[in-house]
């Protein structure tokens, strides 16, 4: 089999779709793949972190709302309320599948103590959504800016740490 970009080329690797690469193609993207297949999953990961940054900033706006509230001593808006509540226990419960499937152990415990554990589990994750919630957004934009300057062809620019010296 010859390679997909260079015809005279005999291909040391085949792309997912089954076209062939020659040395040079090969190395160019990881996993091996044409630039079809390449952009394509591009595109992909760009329409996903898209969808998290606009869900996570709904998400920031309940934070704020909900952080405005409690500083104001206005009565609660429910539905931010419960947006919030809703981010925790969500967060919460892929927290818990994480832990579980790594440790592989079995809770067992009463139906009160499983309400238990999800309402004070919902609560800190909650709580904790204050700070992973902006965190979350300003790395999916920094993923997404990579991203981006990848389908244009620029090389992105390197990450540094903040105050690092030049």
């Amino acid at each position: 089999m010859n390679c997909y970009e260079h015809p005279d080329a005999i291909s040391v690797a085949t792309c997912a779709c089954g076209r062939g690469l020659c040395g040079t193609c090969q190395g160019k993207h990881q996993p091996p793949s044409c630039e079809p297949c390449y952009t394509a999953a591009l595109e992909t990961r760009i329409t996903k972190t898209k969808r998290r940054l606009i869900i996570n900033s709904i998400f920031a706006v309940a934070y704020l709302i909900a952080a405005v509230n409690m500083l104001t001593n206005t009565p609660g808006n429910t539905i931010v309320i419960l947006m919030v509540l809703g981010w925790g226990f969500f967060g919460f419960r892929w927290l818990l599948d994480g832990l579980l499937g790594v440790t592989r152990l079995t809770i067992f415990a009463s139906g009160m103590a499983w309400v238990v554990t999800y309402l004070v589990g919902s609560i800190v994750c909650s709580l904790a959504g204050f700070v992973i919630v902006p965190v979350e957004i300003v790395l999916q934009w920094r993923v997404l800016k990579a991203l981006k300057a990848e389908v244009a062809g620029t090389p992105p620019a390197p990450i540094t740490a903040i105050g690092a010296a030049s």
